[in-house]
C-alpha cells in the first residue's frame, strides 16, 4: 500500500494557529497586567526595557575603552612602595604575597589584615595616617571596606588561576601596578571580549605550554563555554 502524501498546507496551518494563539495570549497578558488595580504588584516587574548593566547607584561593570575614575579607597594603599623595585625605593614584593589566591582561585583576592600586620605591627606609624588606619581596623577586628576596581558582568566567567599558572604576568592585564599608588584599571585593560580573544590567539605561553598541540589549544580557547557558562 502506498503511503498517503502529506499535505504541506496542513503544517503551515498548524504553525499559523500556534503563532496566533501566542499573540493572543501575550496581548491578553499585557492587557491584564496594565489593568491591575493600583497598589498591587503591577510594578514588581514593570514591562519596560531592562539593562544588563547594574543600576546607576554606585555599582558598575568595569569594562570598556573609557578611562575609569580612580576610586577613593578607605586606605590609600601605595603599590609602588610594596611592589616597586628596590632601586626606586620599593620593596619588590611579589604580587602574590598579598594576592595569594591568584594561582588557585577565580579571584586574586584582597589580603586579610593579618597579612598586612605581619609587617606593619613592627612598623612605626608616627605621623603616618594611612598606617594608623590599618592598625585601627585591626584593633576593631574589621576589614577595610575596599571598593572593587575590576568587575565583569555577571554573565562572564573569568578565573585568575589558569592564566597565572599558564605564565601570564600580572602586568600584562593590570599594567605596571608596581609603579602606581592606589589600584586603578589600566587604560589598555578594556576586558572586552575581543581583547581577551586577541590575547588567547597570540599569547606566547600557549606555544610554550602546548608545543605541537598549541593550534588545537587556541581553537579550544575560543569555545564560548569557557567564559559564558
Amino acid at each position: 500500500m502506498l503511503a498517503r502524501k502529506a499535505d504541506p498546507r496542513k503544517g503551515h496551518r498548524i504553525v499559523a494557529a500556534i503563532a496566533l494563539a501566542t499573540t493572543l495570549s501575550t496581548s491578553c497578558a499585557i492587557e491584564s497586567w496594565s489593568s491591575m488595580p493600583e497598589g498591587q504588584d503591577a510594578e514588581a516587574f514593570p514591562m519596560e526595557a531592562h539593562s544588563l548593566l547594574p543600576p546607576e547607584n554606585g555599582e558598575r561593570v568595569s569594562v570598556g575603552i573609557d578611562k575609569q575614575a580612580v576610586d577613593s579607597q578607605p586606605i590609600a594603599f601605595d603599590h609602588s612602595i610594596h611592589a616597586g623595585s628596590v632601586d626606586s625605593g620599593g620593596m619588590a614584593m611579589d604580587c602574590q604575597y598579598c594576592h595569594s589566591s591568584a594561582r588557585r582561585s577565580i579571584h586574586a583576592g584582597v589580603p586579610a589584615l593579618e597579612v598586612c600586620m605581619n609587617c606593619h605591627k613592627m612598623v612605626d606609624d608616627s605621623d603616618r595616617p594611612e598606617l594608623q588606619k590599618i592598625k585601627e581596623y585591626w584593633a576593631k577586628g574589621e576589614s577595610p571596606p575596599w571598593i572593587k576596581v575590576h568587575d565583569l558582568p555577571d554573565f562572564v566567567h573569568f578565573s585568575h588561576a589558569p592564566h597565572v599558572r599558564g605564565g601570564v604576568e600580572c602586568q600584562e592585564c593590570h599594567g605596571a601596578m608596581e609603579t602606581r599608588t592606589v589600584a586603578e584599571r589600566d587604560e589598555d585593560m578594556t576586558m572586552l571580549m575581543g581583547w581577551c580573544l586577541d590575547c588567547n590567539e597570540n599569547h606566547p605561553s600557549v606555544d610554550e605550554n602546548y608545543s605541537a598541540e598549541a593550534p588545537l589549544r587556541r581553537v579550544e580557547l575560543k569555545d564560548c563555554y569557557n567564559c559564558h557558562r
